[in-house]
């Protein structure tokens, strides 16, 4: 992303080689399109499984609930499994194609040293050798246990579950339907999830008693897939343990050095949201770092990283132990509260509906941050402060997504004539270091783009109105076509002021 904004950058890997197991299985359709930003959308999105939904499942083998796969208001699929291994070797193509990104492998960063306009950090390669790499700013996405993050003496809010789970990633499953299985089990809690090339993802918790151990011994988890599947060796791709964490960073920045991914936050897996936090993260920062570097932005600008991301992060963490809550109980008041609580909702299918099809799931939304009239929005509908719908539109003969033609910077949509005619005699070709976009998409006939998406329509609350759209695809404000330059320019202040 930084490299399509125009910014180098180094990646430190302190491992020799790409990890070649697989880990997150799920990408969302946010993070598909914060890949569409340099196009690895169109290259990787043939590799993935599209989902179908969720199941949820009791001991008597009774569908309680089920999660249809969504609507595709942002361009893509809800949720899509990956293979990481070949995820990650997309990313690295597409490194390896840019001029502006380096990657090395068997870097362990020793020390960071910081001034007041750079940052520079110690490295030691596989011969031992340490190395100094000077930058304006590091980003820290070295995991959970983050020893940047530990360094800093920045601590982790939030707990940890008790409860251990046994993971098996398989190969030539039975069972290929595209969605989700969740064995809401008074026994013995489990998941079955899809996975590309054949395979499926089973997550079993273990039982007082058990030990990592015992769960990884030969036989053990092939005694739990008995009831769904005779597995050979060849066919487990990976076991593993794993401790769910509900945790997240009481500060994000240090001075020039900023957390993200699971340095940041720790979520439970029933949402699949841990890796698509970290995109969501690295499509907030790096268009930030990109005004700051090229358009000559106040690095104060980057304290909104966590002031936009920590409650929206927070709030995933929340919706997954939400989800885990419905899955894992197995203590008699635990399973008799969830069963009496899905009986009273029966006479209510709006609310069962509301409930079990999680849509009480946070809308991709900032309620602080780079904004412009997030406390007095004109229209009751106002996406001011959200992420933009994302409709197939066809322009000079050519149809695609939308942001296939905002470009990769800052962009102006308008929709009714005044405000077109205002956007077109605007002479700025740029936006804080950044490229600006201006795309007439008119509600009535015109001259422009069309779109006969239902996606299209939010966007229509605003179209006596011209959206000044962020590189992330949020609507940064929205302004009358008369106001268009001066609001522009008051954006723009933003960007000066110390916060």
């Amino acid at each position: 992303m930084l490299a399509a904004y125009g910014v180098r950058s180094v990646i430190l890997e302190k491992n020799a080689a790409p990890l070649d197991i697989p880990r997150a299985i799920v990408l969302d359709d946010e993070g598909l399109r914060t890949l569409q930003v340099f196009g690895a959308d169109k290259a990787y999105l043939g590799l993935t499984v599209e989902g179908d939904g969720a199941q949820y499942i009791d001991d008597n083998g009774d569908v309680f609930g089920k999660v249809g796969a969504g609507p595709e208001n942002f361009g893509f699929p809800k949720r899509n499994f990956i293979n990481q291994p070949e995820f990650e070797k997309t990313l690295r193509d597409f490194v390896d194609a840019s001029a502006l990104c380096t990657l090395n492998y068997n870097s362990n960063v020793t020390d960071i040293q910081q001034s007041n306009d750079t940052v520079t950090v110690q490295v030691q390669d596989s011969a031992e050798v340490v190395h100094a790499v000077t930058a304006n700013f590091v980003i820290a996405a070295d995991g959970g246990r983050s020893p940047i993050r530990e360094a800093a003496n920045i601590a982790m809010l939030g707990s940890t579950y008790e409860q251990n789970w046994i993971v098996v990633d398989t190969l030539n499953d039975p069972d290929q339907v595209r969605y989700s299985r969740f064995f809401c089990s008074n026994q013995r809690p489990h998941v079955s999830i899809p996975a590309p090339n054949g395979g499926r993802r089973y997550e079993f918790m273990l039982l007082p008693g058990e030990t990592g151990n015992q769960a990884l011994a030969d036989g053990y988890v092939e005694n739990l897939l008995k009831p769904y599947r005779d597995i050979d060796q060849k066919d487990i791709v990976r076991k593993t343990l794993y401790t769910f964490h509900a945790r997240i960073a009481e500060t994000w920045r240090v001075d020039r050095v900023f957390l993200a991914g699971d340095a940041a936050h720790l979520t439970p897996p029933f949402a699949g949201q841990g890796m698509n936090a970290g995109l969501r993260d690295a499509a907030n920062i790096s268009w930030k770092i990109a005004t700051v570097l090229l358009g000559g932005a106040s690095d104060a600008i980057l304290n909104s990283y966590q002031a936009e991301r920590y409650d929206p992060a927070w709030s995933m963490i929340l919706l997954a132990v939400a989800m885990g809550d419905v899955v894992m109980p197995i203590k008699p008041e635990q399973v008799a509260f969830r069963e009496q609580l899905v009986k009273s909702m029966q006479p209510f299918p709006a609310v069962k509906d509301y409930l079990l099809k999680m849509k009480f799931k946070p809308k991709p939304r900032y309620d602080r941050g780079m904004f412009m009239g997030l406390d007095e929005p004109k229209y009751e509908a106002s996406l001011v402060g959200e992420m933009i719908p994302q409709p197939e539109i066809e322009l000079g003969g050519r149809s695609g997504l939308l942001d296939e033609f905002l470009g990769s910077g800052f962009a102006l949509i308008a929709q009714d004539q005044s405000g077109i005619e205002a956007m077109n005699r605007l002479p700025m070709s740029d936006y804080l270091g950044l490229p600006l976009a201006k795309l007439a998409l008119p509600y009535k006939s015109g001259a422009g783009a069309r779109s006969n998406s239902p996606w299209a329509k939010p966007l229509r609350t605003h179209r006596d109105e011209i959206l000044l759209i962020r590189p992330d695809r949020y609507c940064a404000a929205a302004f009358e076509p008369a106001d268009l330059m001066d609001g522009l320019l008051s954006y723009e202040a933003l960007f000066s002021k110390p916060e």
